[in-house]
């Protein structure tokens, strides 16, 4: 009888004759229709990132195109694998360049026809939707990424900020931690983001960690905690719609009121006070009248400057509680207070379909007529804004003694404002060196470009950090281009949509364009301002004799002056 290693060599052999005898299962074939899908979003995205795609046509967004893009993504996204995520994902985080670009006027142009901005958007809102296996943990991993932290910008910070982008709004307690951890933990221009993301759906939850943030160093993060403070608390709090807080949601209501006054009261930078005002008002109850008051009167005691945080808090009030009262004072606001504050009470607002209520002194409760919600900013980039500048006083956000490159102070201090600006403010950006270019137009004119996450990101996130300084200062045909955009008068059919404010920030006198003459640039601004009454602010760097005519322009058109030095 054979021995039992003969009987198992035996066993093993007729076990395998029998599974070679059975026929081996075919490898399963892909979808077909996943397969097609794939391979469509593959082609695009291969066009999109060498700029052969566009989402413009004569002059104007296609909304044609935009269409279709975003029903290519959703049927990427509906097939919720980590394989559709990551390629999703380079849709949200590529920023494609052309091939050849002779200046940073070029690159706004080439821009504004690709719109990044749109196509990341839209690449996040259908990420944010996707829970299959691996895709969260895939996402959270980038944010340790090697690179993250490197002193200079690189694509593991530019996916960083990508996935915060993603997880704004996400769904999922695993993403809301996470971001909760990156505001305290990432890298300054990452916490900003993670801070933004988090701001996009706050819950009162968040209110304790925002109010936290108030004491971060970084200014931007300050702005955005406060911003998010007002949009958390509202629903809860606003007495217009006869709100009736709960004693604890009270109770957290008070303690970060409190913290939002001492910012609008202390704070050396201007566009965080602007924020916390702006995030009190739009709680809609009687507890800021008094906070913004006081607010008011701290302005009042500082040094006026061009971006008129006075007048804010003066309209801001306004609206508030009904009043007419004459700007520039702030007993008439105390004496106020002090006859009409323990009778005050909210208007509720009125319901669709339903007539106002009866006009009285409280009729308007909160109506955003800010001075600067519609705002025009033109930017020099000529080549002297590559220059540094060694700053002696407390003009801007940066310390006195620091020395800085006027570009990147321009840069710090727009983003800064941007932020500040409540959602919904109207805003644009010339540019000029040789010549001119705006941020966002629309058939020939400028987008009247209402402030949300998505054009904040791509303001503050690509364009202004694409510009180089490059070339002459044509001055006078950048005013003249902004002017035209702002509105022919009080008759014009684009006047009651249109800009109200330009902010002017250069750092020379004129060196191109068709006039370069001071005395004939300040005339003729003048001329094509008396009936458009557009306010125009400026704000000089550099040599005072190059720039002295902007002081006396600035006042000519109801604005303001400032010389950064």
């Amino acid at each position: 009888m054979p021995g039992p290693s003969v009987r198992l060599f035996a066993a093993v052999a007729l076990a395998s004759f029998a599974l070679a005898q059975k026929p081996v299962p075919a490898a399963p074939q892909p979808d077909p229709v996943q397969a097609a899908d794939i391979q469509a979003f593959s082609a695009w995205l291969q066009q999109y990132k060498v700029g052969a795609f566009r989402l413009v046509k004569e002059g104007k967004t296609d909304d044609e195109a935009v269409a279709r893009l975003d029903q290519q993504m959703a049927k990427i996204a509906q097939w919720n694998t980590l394989d559709a995520a990551k390629m999703l994902f380079e849709a949200a985080s590529v920023e494609p360049k052309p091939e050849k670009v002779k200046s940073s006027t070029e690159l706004v142009d080439f821009h504004r026809e690709l719109q990044p901005w749109r196509v990341q958007s839209m690449a996040c809102r259908h990420l944010r939707a996707m829970n299959g296996t691996g895709i969260v943990p895939w996402l959270l991993q980038m944010l340790s990424a090697p690179g993250v932290r490197a002193n200079k910008k690189n694509q593991d910070q530019t996916n960083a900020a990508a996935v915060l982008r993603v997880l704004g709004g996400h769904p999922s307690a695993e993403a809301q931690l996470e971001l909760v951890h990156a505001c305290r933990t990432m890298p300054v221009e990452l916490r900003v983001q993670a801070v933004n993301s988090m701001a996009k759906d706050p819950t009162v939850d968040l209110v304790p960690t925002l109010v936290d943030l108030l004491r971060d160093n970084e200014p931007n993060v300050r702005i955005a905690a406060a911003n998010a403070i007002g949009t958390a608390l509202q629903p809860h709090v606003d007495e217009s719609l006869g709100k009736e807080p709960t004693p604890a949601q009270i109770a957290l209501r008070d303690q970060a009121d409190a913290k939002l006054e001492d910012l609008l009261i202390r704070d050396p930078i201007w566009q965080v006070r602007s924020a916390a005002a702006f995030s009190l008002a739009i709680q809609k109850c009687k507890l800021v009248i008094p906070m913004l008051i006081r607010g008011l009167e701290a302005e009042l005691a500082r040094k006026k400057d061009p971006w008129a945080m006075d007048v804010r808090l003066h309209r801001l009030l306004e609206g508030l509680t009904g009043q007419s009262v004459v700007r520039g004072a702030i007993e008439p606001w105390k004496a106020f207070w002090a006859r009409e504050g323990a009778s005050f009470t909210v208007k509720p607002q009125s319901k669709a379909g339903e007539a106002p209520a009866v006009a009285d002194k409280y009729e308007k409760f909160f109506d955003l007529q800010v001075e600067s919600d519609r705002v025009l900013f033109v930017l020099d980039f000529s080549g002297s804004m590559a220059e540094p500048v060694e700053l002696k006083a407390r003009t801007t956000g940066a310390a006195p003694g620091a020395k800085i490159i006027k570009a990147d102070l321009v840069r710090s201090e727009i983003k800064k404002l941007v932020m500040s600006l409540p959602d919904g403010a109207l805003v644009n950006v010339v540019v000029f060196s040789d010549d001119v270019r705006i941020w966002r137009q629309e058939g020939g004119r400028p987008a009247l470009v209402k402030l949300d996450d998505e054009s904040r990101d791509d303001l503050i996130g690509s364009f202004l950090d694409n510009l180089r300084p490059n070339g002459p200062t044509n001055l006078y045909d950048a005013l003249s281009t902004a002017l035209d955009f702002a509105g022919r008068g009080l008759h014009d059919k684009y006047y009651a949509a249109g800009f109200d404010t330009l902010y002017v920030i250069t750092d020379g006198a004129p060196t191109a364009g068709p006039i370069t003459d001071k005395e004939e640039i300040r005339r003729r601004v003048r001329e094509q301002n008396q009936l458009r009454k557009i306010t125009i602010n400026c704000i000089t760097f550099g040599d005072q004799n190059d720039t002295s005519f902007l002081k006396p322009l600035a006042e000519e058109n109801g604005g303001r002056h400032v010389h950064v030095e």
